[in-house]
């Protein structure tokens, strides 16, 4: 495997990562300024969901050429 299909495996993994602990933030732990932001988290998790699989499959196609 080069080392770029693992710089985007790694970007894949940080962005699934941040987006999870959005949504964490703004459903389990209810802190003040994510649930006052009402869906802006939630969307930005969302778009950080697809960036994710965007990376992962960026990795794909450079592990696999």
């Amino acid at each position: 495997m080069e080392i770029i299909a693992l710089v985007w495996f790694g970007i894949a993994g940080g962005a699934l990562v941040f987006a999870l602990s959005l949504l964490y933030q703004r459903y389990v732990r209810r802190s003040p300024r994510a649930v006052h932001s009402r869906g802006s988290f939630a969307m930005f998790a969302a778009i950080m969901v697809l960036f994710a699989l965007g990376a992962a499959i960026a990795g794909l196609a450079s592990a696999a050429s």
